[in-house]
């Protein structure tokens, strides 16, 4: 095995802790990748990986070797990709992640797009609301909506998405309108469990900022279940405009709370640091932020 591919199996023992995790990936051997760290090892004369029968962990020399070496691999991928770019157009593949109700909407038909501007690129496409382990997934750059936590990532921001609360006509008949974020006690509220705090919901808009204990009897981690319960008279939903406009215009739902509307949530492009973007990944995010730039659900981004 030449130094660069032990260099590339040393990395990815490194991010995915695991000799046979990292076997499968590359579809050799458990003893081909040990043999390959080992060489490593060997010829730089350090250990660089502490291994037991549960698990694999770097050593203090391996934990400052892996960030040099992922950088080096970051930069030559750069530059094959830049030359191959200039050649042939963009090539390669493109693994992309992004939530089910807006990937279907606003993802899916940008990704199809753009692989006929590309059509040497091979694009997968994620959809999934739960986040992905971008380096555990091998996923170039995901689509996130909402406030981002994971650390040790990089963030373009593509625009703003602005949230309402909504509720059916037959709801608001039987229950009453709400006039104040205060009068929601009075009301069954749907709840999204994705959250970190599903049963307090923030306001703000023309009011002073607000934050409101809600009651529900209906959860889901699924924006579009939500929709449909509000729609079926559930009770009072908070959702994105661009999700609930159509059934705002047909009737089908009558915003709530107007005067204090739910703060916006962020659209994300996130992609793993390094300090060269791969081209394909640049020019995706690019594509991305004109593309939503230009519909009149997003704000743009700053």
């Amino acid at each position: 095995m030449d130094k660069l591919t032990q260099l590339r199996t040393f990395v990815r023992v490194a991010e995915r802790a695991s000799f046979s995790a990292v076997a499968r990936d590359m579809a050799v051997t458990q003893s081909a990748i040990s043999k390959a760290i080992n060489a490593l090892e060997a010829d730089l004369g350090v250990r660089l990986v502490s291994r037991s029968t549960r698990n694999v962990s770097l050593t203090e020399a391996g934990r400052r070797y892996y960030e040099q070496c992922r950088q080096v691999l970051a930069d030559l991928d750069e530059a094959d990709a830049s030359l191959k770019e200039a050649k042939s157009g963009v090539s390669g593949s493109l693994h992309v992640a992004a939530p089910v109700p807006f990937g279907l909407m606003f993802i899916s038909p940008r990704v199809i797009r753009f692989h006929e501007m590309h059509p040497l690129l091979s694009i997968q496409l994620d959809l999934n609301d739960q986040p992905s382990n971008l380096v555990e997934q091998n996923i170039d750059v995901a689509i996130r909506l909402g406030h981002l936590k994971t650390a040790g990532l990089v963030a373009r921001k593509l625009g703003e998405s602005p949230f309402l609360a909504v509720a059916s006509p037959a709801y608001l008949a039987s229950r009453g309108t709400p006039q104040r974020p205060q009068d929601l006690v009075a009301h069954n509220c749907l709840a999204y469990a994705n959250e970190e705090h599903p049963l307090e919901w923030k306001f703000g808009g023309k009011t002073a900022a607000q934050s409101v204990a809600i009651a529900s009897n209906y959860r889901s981690n699924n924006l579009l279940t939500l929709k449909e319960a509000a729609v079926a008279g559930l009770g009072i939903a908070r959702l994105p405009l661009w999700m609930v406009d159509p059934e705002i215009k047909s009737g089908l739902l009558r915003p709530v709370l107007t005067e204090a509307r739910t703060p916006s949530y962020g659209i994300h492009a996130v992609f793993p640091s390094a300090r060269q973007i791969p081209a394909k990944v640049r020019l995706f995010v690019e594509f991305m932020q004109h593309e939503l730039g230009a519909i009149s659900y997003f704000l743009r981004h700053q």
